[in-house]
């Protein structure tokens, strides 16, 4: 018995519906495995940095430095015991009322 065109486009779309399905989660591999490639590259990088700190070729002070001028958020300046962002506004003077270093 030969198929009708209406059973030939629902085998299609069904297939089509698979194909994206597929692609979706192929997709979705590639990006957790980036997102973990990303993670390690993190906790290398921050491995080298305190082998540095360690030996001694690079002082606490610029690591302070370093994490003071990178971190933004609040909790993340808490596990280094950095005061919050909020609180260091509050103490400066506000952006361009007479700063000394603007021309």
């Amino acid at each position: 018995m030969a198929k009708t065109t209406k059973d030939k486009l629902a085998q299609l779309l069904e297939k089509e519906s698979q194909l994206k399905a597929q692609i979706q989660a192929l997709k979705q591999r590639e990006a957790e495995a980036e997102r973990k490639k990303n993670t390690r590259r993190k906790i290398l990088i921050g491995g080298a940095v305190l082998a540095k700190v360690k030996r001694g070729e690079w002082h606490m002070n610029q690591l302070q430095d370093l994490l003071n001028s990178e971190l933004k958020a609040d909790r993340d300046r808490e596990l280094f015991d950095l005061p919050s962002l909020n609180q260091n506004q509050a103490t400066e003077a506000p952006s361009g009322t007479g700063g000394g270093n603007q021309p």
